[in-house]
Order: structure tokens, then C-alpha cells, then sequence
């Protein structure tokens, strides 16, 4: 009873609900091919293909991350302005199919691991194997969660936008998504870098602001003879660009690289 009652209560307080909001073309539900497609391509692109990459610590961050869209789970006593989306993962896949019981049984539902040290010497034992198991049985219900937490989101952001942003982004968004690589595009890189216009993912320099989620990107996009998806590629590049050079305290330029590779794929 212990068991189902956690994860009842994790799952009401973090429900993620679909709904068009205004972009007829953006089904409600992913069918099951879409789910196949879209769990192969992110997991490709956040794990390498690899399972024992579902439970991941990188050495450059305070955080672990975990299944094929590297959902993070922040430690106690740190403070981070991205989401932390690995507890709305499991409430989400746990009403599809039960979680190892020892995560069910978390109470409060907090990281066990409170540093890497720690992760990587429990990395080949019971509870990290339990979960990598489960994680790689659910890869197509986490590919759902990830297309769910995206019109959420969005539906949750077009709210504080101006009547004119609101236009822009609802069509060059519907625009993209009547092709496979623009639904892709716009997906990924939602689960990539956010879906934007947050007011903690940003820096500050001077009296410049950086943003560069998903909306960011498409507001961004300027009137161009490219199609639409290399717009969206070229402005998510640029704005990429100019999140790392405006970042604080740390270098973020060794990502680029790997950034702009990510965004080239998407015309595969």
C-alpha cells in the first residue's frame, strides 16, 4: 500500500496534460510508430544508442541524469535554474508499468546520491541496475512523456506572449511540424534546451539578455529564403553561439561542437 500511495501522490502533483491549445496540426497523443521514432532518435542523440547511459553522472555537472532523454534529478542543497525533470518522468511512467520498488518506496522523493562519487560506486549494483532495466523497457512511454511535457509547456508559455509573438510562433511551429524532420526538430530541441521564454534559463550581460529554448529560437527566426527548418537550424545555432559567449563563470564553448552537430541531424 506504502508503495502505490508515493507514487499516487508524486503523480497527482505532476500530471502532465495534453492539449493543442491553438495548433490544431499538433496531435494529442503520439501513435506508436511515433513513439518507436522518437524514443530511437532522442535516445540516439542523449545516450549514444547505449543503455548503460541511462543512468549517467557527467563529471562537468552537479547532477545526475537518467532514461533516453537524460531527465535530470538534482542532489539536495543545490540550486539550478533548469527543471528538474526526472520525478515527473517516473510519476508518468509509473502509471504505465511499476518502478523498482525501491524507488517507489522513496519518501520523500529525494536523490539517494548526493554526489558523483557516490553514483559511480553503486553504478554496477542492484538499485542502478533495476533501474537501467526499467528505463530501457519504457523507452517508447518515455518518448510520450517527453512529447507530453512539450505541449504542456508550451501551452503553459504562449500564455505571457504578445498577441504578435503568439502569431509568429504558432505559424512557423505549425509550419514545421507538417514535415517528420520539422516535428522532430521542434521536439528534441524542446527536450534539448528547454521550451524557452523562461525567466531562470538566462543570462544577463550588461544590457544584453540571452534566451534559447524553443520559443527564443522561433521568435528569433528572421524573414529568409531558407526553408523553414534551416531558419530554425541557422537561428538556433547563432543563438547558441551567443548563449556561450555571454555565459558566466564557466566555459561553455566546448559544448558548441557537439551542439551544432546535434542541430545538423535534424535535417536527416
Amino acid at each position: 500500500m506504502k508503495r502505490k500511495y508515493i507514487i499516487f501522490c508524486l503523480f497527482v502533483t505532476t500530471k502532465v496534460v495534453a492539449s493543442s491549445g491553438g495548433l490544431a496540426s499538433i496531435p494529442a497523443t503520439l501513435s506508436l510508430q511515433q513513439q518507436l521514432d522518437l524514443s530511437q532518435r532522442i535516445e540516439l542523440n542523449e545516450t549514444a544508442g547505449k543503455d548503460k547511459y541511462l543512468t549517467y553522472w557527467s563529471k562537468n555537472e552537479p547532477f545526475p541524469s537518467f532514461g533516453i532523454g537524460h531527465f535530470i534529478w538534482l542532489p539536495n542543497n543545490i540550486n539550478m535554474p533548469f527543471k528538474e525533470t526526472f520525478p515527473r518522468l517516473v510519476a508518468f511512467l509509473a502509471t504505465k508499468t511499476p518502478p523498482p520498488i525501491w524507488l517507489a518506496n522513496l519518501s520523500p522523493f529525494k536523490l539517494p546520491w548526493q554526489n558523483k562519487q557516490q553514483f559511480d560506486k553503486d553504478l554496477n549494483k542492484l538499485r542502478l541496475k533495476q533501474l537501467r532495466r526499467w528505463l530501457k523497457k519504457t523507452k517508447k512511454i518515455q518518448a510520450e512523456f517527453i512529447y507530453q511535457r512539450f505541449i504542456s509547456e508550451l501551452n503553459l508559455a504562449k500564455q505571457s506572449l504578445s498577441n504578435a509573438k503568439l502569431n509568429k510562433l504558432e505559424v512557423n511551429l505549425t509550419q514545421l511540424i507538417k514535415t517528420p524532420a520539422g516535428f522532430f526538430a521542434i521536439i528534441d530541441y524542446a527536450n534539448f534546451k528547454g521550451i524557452g521564454n523562461n525567466q531562470l534559463e538566462v543570462y544577463n550581460y550588461d544590457k544584453k539578455t540571452i534566451r534559447w529554448g524553443l520559443i527564443d529560437v522561433v521568435l528569433a527566426m528572421p524573414s529568409s529564403t531558407l526553408s523553414l527548418l534551416e531558419n530554425f537550424i541557422k537561428t538556433a545555432k547563432f543563438i547558441l553561439q551567443e548563449r556561450t559567449k555571454y555565459a558566466p563563470k564557466q566555459n561553455e564553448k566546448k559544448w558548441l561542437k557537439g551542439w551544432y552537430y546535434r542541430l545538423d541531424g535534424y535535417r536527416r
